[in-house]
């Protein structure tokens, strides 16, 4: 299973050594302000919170569902498809940063509770599983938008793996409940960032799964909207 490289439109590229380098977050702290983001030392908290030094050493995956699945930064032994159950995926978060802006806000992808998920399970090599994590949380944990989880995720063959993931805070400010198609699509038309457009976002996202033949309801909708 080979994943198709889509690259970003914007000025700035998410890369491994942009995010392990503190670029992405210094440039978001400009943004934000330097008390909106987390340091290293809260990022390890974060991480620690769900993944104890007594699980460390045995075999551990990543769920991807989104960006990940076109642009994982991090490395892996092999990739498999995997489905995790209790939420789905879901346009739920407001963003005003990578992909939208204080004028046009986006939304990016989130699993946020209920229903089921398809998804790429990216297996880590034990002997760099803990740095890939911490990339990982330096990507996605560095405003404190999602609640990172250690969720169950079944194999295509029935067996279980412990798999992180990054799951929608329903309590933060971004959260998007708005489920109406028409109300997300207007928002993706519209908004772009640092990080290229929402529109590119959606599009990459919708290819990736269509390459791996996963079929989702939402995304599927929002691409009949679509127009360039």
């Amino acid at each position: 299973m080979k994943i198709t490289k889509k690259l970003n439109d914007g000025k700035i590229k998410l890369t491994k050594n942009n995010i392990n380098d503190g670029y992405i977050r210094e440039f978001i702290s400009k943004i934000e302000g330097s008390d909106k983001v987390l340091t290293d030392k809260e990022l390890i908290q974060e991480r620690d919170k769900i993944l104890p030094a007594s699980f460390r050493n045995k075999n551990l995956y990543v769920f991807a569902y989104g960006s990940l699945l076109w642009n994982p930064t991090i490395d892996f032994e092999k990739q498999v498809f995997g489905k995790i159950y209790g939420f789905h995926r879901s346009f739920c978060m407001l963003t005003k940063l990578g992909r939208g802006s204080y004028e046009n806000p986006g939304l990016m992808l989130g699993l946020d509770k209920g229903g089921s998920c398809k998804g790429i399970l990216f297996k880590l090599n034990k002997k760099n599983a803990l740095k890939n994590v911490d990339i990982l949380f330096k990507r996605e944990m560095v405003t404190k938008a999602y609640v990172p989880k250690l969720l169950n995720a079944h194999l295509k063959n029935g067996k279980k793996v412990k798999a992180i993931t990054f799951t929608v805070d329903k309590n933060h400010k971004n959260y998007f409940r708005e489920k109406c198609y028409f109300k997300k699509i207007e928002l993706i038309s519209k908004a772009s960032g640092f990080l290229g457009s929402c529109k590119e976002y959606l599009k990459n996202t919708a290819k990736s799964l269509e390459e791996i033949n996963i079929s989702d309801k939402e995304i599927s909708n929002l691409m009949k909207y679509y127009k360039d």
